[in-house]
């Protein structure tokens, strides 16, 4: 079942510091960085590959939280050639599927998950999911990037105690809100998405919402925790369903998810309004965040935001004082969502998933610390056209583009603009390029 090229292990150091690693990103004579794992194994990251960078910066993200990593390497060349973080979870539901493949329940984990009857160790597969339902056990589970299909599963060797359950809970137990305005709810939204991740660096403390796969358990524990210290008591609003909600921030256009939670307020004229700056801009009723996500007939349930995660069956389990377990789940979709970021698929937004909107002549990307030139071509030279260049990958915190336009009279009666964009920032970004015409 396992590639003989693959490592699955912890990290026990890198050749040089990370701070040391992104000093040397990009140029034609970067070194070669070693990693050394638990096990006694290695291998190397060139850094002239800007994958290589950000590889690096995970890797030393896992080495510091004691978890394990899957790594690819070329046997020949001992470079490593893919990372991936497994997911820590036992198993739940296994069901075949019409097509033949098989769809599994992972817990905790909302996205759902697949067995392709077209992997050479499909059965293998299936077989160890199903020995460890029975047994119960721990399993690190490997995923294809962007598709959810289970590629690699071994014992974890490291397993996090237990969260504290207990038993289902009446949803009539949940509390019940105090009314907030609806500049307030807004404030609370603005507050929460303010903490949105850069995808490509992805820095703690920030919160992964443009990876909407998987960990809203996690999201939504740390939004409640931040509008607790903002000085509003938040609840929280469950969907169980077969899900289906578009999604421009997932390379598909689309997440498949088994469940979803986000926090909710009570606002004075609107009553609940659900904040969810995965899905939305803004807060919204629990209708249009329900209707969204597909499933005309999934079921809403309501729980104070003290629960950190509710069962299908309706059972309740706890994060500490210290939010350990939320920390633990952001860790690892920050780390998903940087490994995303410089795949082939690249940052989100993801182009092919949007509508072009009035006024946009194209959206384009560029990379980290780069310049390039676009340019357009067959304007009326007699129209005053106003360019602006403006990011659409959210990257709180500072500038991330600037531009200069410069222009070619092509004929009697047409021109050419000459666009020169720059990337302030060390993360990719997608943009678009606006155009508004001043006078004609």
């Amino acid at each position: 079942m396992a590639k003989p090229n693959v490592i699955m292990d912890g990290v026990r150091g890198l050749s040089s510091p990370i701070e040391a690693v992104a000093a040397v990103a990009g140029e034609p004579s970067a070194r070669v960085i070693e990693v050394n794992f638990d096990g006694g194994g290695s291998g190397n990251l060139e850094l002239k590959d800007r994958r290589s960078v950000v590889w690096a910066d995970v890797l030393d993200n896992i080495r510091h939280s004691k978890q394990s990593v899957y790594v690819e390497i070329d046997p020949q060349t001992n470079v490593i050639t893919e990372v991936l973080v497994p997911l820590s979870v036992k198993v739940g539901i296994i069901k075949p599927l019409d097509n033949a493949d098989v769809e599994v329940e992972l817990t905790i984990s909302q996205a759902k998950h697949y067995i392709r009857r077209s992997n050479p160790d499909f059965q293998k597969l299936l077989d160890a999911l199903k020995k460890a339902k029975d047994e119960d056990k721990d399993l690190l589970v490997t995923e294809a990037p962007n598709t959810h299909d289970i590629i690699d599963i071994r014992p974890n060797p490291n397993p996090m105690a237990p969260a504290e359950v207990q038993s289902p809970q009446p949803v009539s137990e949940a509390p019940k809100l105090v009314s907030i305005s609806p500049q307030k709810a807004q404030e609370l939204f603005d507050l929460v998405k303010s903490e949105t991740c850069c995808p490509a660096s992805a820095a703690a403390p920030c919160i992964p919402f443009l990876y909407p796969d998987d960990g809203c358990w996690g999201r939504a524990h740390e939004m409640c925790r931040l509008m607790i210290a903002a000085g509003v008591q938040p609840d929280k609003v469950w969907i169980y369903g077969s899900l289906k909600t578009p999604a421009t921030n997932n390379p598909n256009c689309i997440v498949n998810w088994g469940w979803h939670v986000a926090p909710t307020v009570q606002v004075s004229g609107s009553g609940i309004l659900v904040i969810d700056p995965s899905l939305f801009n803004g807060p919204v009723t629990e209708i249009a965040w329900k209707g969204v996500q597909g499933d005309p007939s999934a079921v809403l349930v309501p729980t104070n935001a003290s629960v950190f995660h509710r069962s299908f069956g309706g059972s309740v389990s706890y994060d500490d004082a210290a939010y350990t377990r939320t920390n633990q789940v952001l860790n690892n979709y920050r780390n998903q969502l940087k490994i995303r970021s410089v795949s082939p698929s690249g940052p989100p937004p993801y182009i092919k998933c949007l509508i072009t909107p009035a006024g946009v002549q194209w959206f384009g990307t560029i990379g980290p610390n780069s310049t390039a030139l676009w340019y357009t071509w067959g304007w009326p030279a007699k129209w005053h056209v106003f360019w602006t260049i403006m990011p659409i990958t959210h990257c709180p915190g500072g500038p991330q583009l600037t531009w200069t336009v410069e222009m070619e009279r092509a004929n009697e009666t047409q021109c050419t603009y000459w666009i020169t964009v720059k990337n302030l920032t060390g993360d990719p970004v997608r943009f678009e390029g606006r155009y508004d015409v001043l006078s004609k």
